[in-house]
């Protein structure tokens, strides 16, 4: 490696920069929590987002009642359609958001992403002025040209295959429809929706290549052909992949002009220590990691597989890449994503050659579409059939058996021992090569089988630990899902329940919390899910997660528990049609039911088959939750008129936790009631900023007069509990409000 200093000095600069936790390099929040604000500000890229305008804004001055701050940047949403050039200095009035850490296990760090990108508050703007306009030509035409590809991709395409042309070629991905996003994620093949090295590679090389036949001259090849690979990647988005394959594409060409040898572990090297310089963060980021570890994967370990036939032949080749790609980012797939699509090696080997040749017909219907739309529209349809024949190819491996294997998030230290692994076994496989070279030049080299398990078994051990998840005891989580309800529950043999699952306030409460917290935590199957009543804030994400059901994937609901009640209302019924759409079996439960596993068990307090209620909430299932000496109490939404009939009917008993009713509302967890079961700890979910004043500061002065402690999801995120039986430990995720106690 004395050879590559710029290959050894980035590797220590990244080793360094992911020493450091994330929020060193975060802009401190000067506001934080969202209030009016007046921001100033330079236009440096515009685009559309769900109907709005969306913003860049770079040089931000804001000012509010109480703060005057600057910021580097600040993404900006108008609800007007408007045009403003890039480099337009603007003034807008609305309300600034700071960009929030998640708050739940699973959950997508939207801090640390938007952080990459230098942007550290949004701002929603409920008018614009122009204060002055600087010149910008080259971006603003950019802009202008990427908005007239966009739509000529509209003209000759179907809206599913437009959005998906006009992601493929100009990194613009508003347009994408859902149900294909996620074909795409659920198979391993979402790669193809970022532009990359081979969106670029094939736009930038062939350009290149194309020049030089015509031409003859270096320069007059190399020059345009790096100006079109920076305007490119600008046009599509500048992320991080994309600048990672331009600047290395870059530096190929400027060897072939300088007459050097293009080194791809030099030209790794160099293009990460632009980025972690430029963006530190970026080290931290999932599609920095998997970007690099991909090249350099592709860099590495090829040889490994030429140890074995020095010739091979285009087949073997893919495939030695595929599985060399696998083997250095299976480790941060699982960190990241928590599952892995089983058939997606081979399912790129079909996708990725076809790429080539969609990407060829995909620039050249976009550009021909400029002048004569007739002629795009024929030169489009290969690209249409290719897509036809990913969705339906991905369709039928969705259905194949154990499709997505999910592991939930591996611990750190079966991480490092993998890469520890694989770092010794690949140095064991090189230095087998050089100690044989010189006396077997004349036989294709091949090594022995102890060296053989010695190189490669361990990682193959070191793969499975990766996916092998012991839990024991019984694990709950109260869910942060804003102004709303959800309970996971884990017993120790491990039946997985969830108690209500939606949210007022949160859009996608389901798909973008709950399904995430599932799959961090290894769970594939929900065996349980219990519905306290049918408000939507315990409800609209349970809507989700029995449509994620019909899609393909393997995620799947056992059964579906309501109340038992002899009168059931409409969007009781309503909710019944959804879980019968879904194949889900529909359970009630009652006074008196009772859910046994072991020492675990789950018992219904209320509600009484007859009982009515003007008000859905005095109906909400109320549950009790045992094992060994450890009782919680769910409560739903229950007011005090159940809690009186609850305190006469000498079912409730002293608990450890107590999911407060009614997130925390002045009208529940009467005095009474607080008495009799005495709780330890009592849990809240709600939001920070809810209109019903949640939690009541009666309530709370009640709990503390009971000796509760009390712990709140819009201070502590999700609240996570484990016990053996006898011992309890609670620990909460949001690191600004940081829990961790033992009872």
């Amino acid at each position: 490696m004395r050879q590559r200093p710029i290959a050894c000095l980035a590797l220590l600069v990244f080793l360094i920069l992911s020493l450091l936790p994330a929020g060193f390099f975060y802009e401190p929040l000067e506001v934080t929590g969202k209030c009016e604000a007046q921001v100033i500000g330079r236009v440096s890229r515009l685009g559309a987002k769900n109907d709005k305008t969306q913003i860049y804004l770079t040089d931000c001055y804001v000012e509010g009642g109480s703060f005057r701050f600057e910021t580097g940047q600040i993404l900006v949403y108008l609800t007007e359609t408007a045009e403003y050039p890039v480099g337009t200095d603007l003034s807008l009035s609305g309300t600034i958001y700071p960009i929030e850490e998640p708050t739940n296990p699973g959950q997508f760090n939207s801090r640390l992403y938007y952080q990459g990108k230098g942007i550290s508050y949004t701002f929603y703007a409920k008018n614009a002025e122009i204060l002055n306009l600087h010149s910008s030509p080259v971006r603003q035409k950019l802009l202008t040209l990427r908005k007239r590809l966009q739509e000529v991709y509209e003209q000759i395409l179907d809206e599913k295959d437009s959005g998906l042309m006009q992601a493929m070629v100009l990194g613009r991905k508003e347009e994408l429809d859902n149900e294909i996003k996620e074909l795409y994620q659920k198979n391993g093949i979402s790669h193809l929706l970022a532009i990359s090295g081979l969106h670029v590679s094939l736009a930038g090389m062939g350009l290149y290549r194309l020049l030089r036949r015509s031409t003859g001259s270096y320069v007059l090849s190399g020059v345009p052909a790096i100006l079109f690979l920076l305007a490119y990647g600008w046009m599509t988005g500048a992320s991080i992949s994309t600048v990672r394959a331009v600047l290395m594409c870059s530096m190929a060409i400027l060897a072939d002009l300088i007459g050097r040898t293009y080194d791809m572990l030099t030209g790794i090297g160099a293009s990460a220590l632009c980025l972690m310089l430029t963006s530190p963060v970026c080290v931290k980021q999932s599609a920095f990691l998997l970007s690099y570890g991909a090249v350099s994967a592709i860099a590495l370990l090829p040889p490994i597989w030429k140890l074995y036939r020095e010739k091979s032949g285009r087949t073997m080749q893919a495939l030695s890449v595929s599985l060399s790609v696998l083997m250095v980012t299976f480790p941060l797939l699982l960190c990241f994503f928590y599952e892995y699509p089983l058939y997606s090696t081979l399912l790129n080997l079909l996708v990725i050659p076809l790429m080539s040749v969609l990407m060829v017909f995909g620039f050249m219907s976009g550009v021909t579409g400029l002048f004569c739309l007739p002629a795009a529209g024929v030169l489009v349809i290969p690209c249409h059939l290719i897509l036809k024949l990913y969705a339906w190819t991905g369709q039928h491996c969705l259905s194949l058996p154990g499709s997505v294997l999910t592991t939930g998030c591996p611990e750190k230290w079966k991480v490092l021992l993998y890469y520890g692994f694989l770092s010794t076994g690949l140095f064991l496989l090189y230095r087998e090569k050089r100690r044989k070279k010189y006396w077997r030049k004349k036989e294709p080299f091949c090594p022995g089988k102890r060296v053989l398990a010695a190189g490669l078994g361990p990682i193959l051990l070191c793969a499975c630990l990766l996916c092998l998840r012991i839990s024991s005891g019984l694990e709950i989580c109260m869910l942060d899902v804003g102004q709303g309800d959800s309970v996971f529950f884990k017993t120790p043999g491990g039946t997985t329940c969830l108690y209500d699952g939606g949210s007022s306030n949160v859009k996608g409460a389901g798909i973008y919390r709950i399904l995430p917290f599932l799959k961090w935590s290894g769970v594939r199957t929900l065996d349980y899910v219990f519905i306290s009543h049918m408000d939507q804030d315990h409800i609209s994400g349970l809507r989700e997660l029995a449509e994620e059901c019909r899609g393909g994937g393997g995620f799947r609901i056992g059964h579906a528990v309501l109340p038992k009640l002899s009168v059931r209302d409409e969007a009781c019924e309503e909710m019944e049609a959804v879980f019968r759409e879904a194949g889900i079996p529909i359970l009630y439960m009652g006074v008196g039911d009772r859910l046994e596993e072991k020492e675990f068990s789950l018992s219904c307090l209320w509600p009484a088959e007859n009982a009515v209620s003007e008000d859905r909430n005095d109906l909400s299932l109320v549950l009790m939750a045992e094992y060994g000496e450890f009782q919680m109490l769910l409560t739903g939404d229950i007011g005090a008129k159940t809690e009186e009939i609850l305190l006469s009917s000498d079912l409730l008993k002293e608990v450890e936790i107590l999911k407060t009713a009614h997130h925390g509302s002045r009208y529940s967890s009467t005095a009474s009631f607080l008495d009799r079961v005495h709780p330890a700890v009592s849990l809240i979910s709600c939001s920070a900023a809810n209109r019903y004043g949640h939690p009541g500061k009666e309530t709370l002065e009640r709990l503390k007069a009971a000796g509760s402690r009390v712990c709140a999801t819009k201070d502590c995120g999700a609240i996570r509990i484990w016990t053996d039986g006898e011992q309890v430990r609670i620990k909460s995720v949001n690191k600004l409000t940081f829990l961790e106690e033992s009872l």
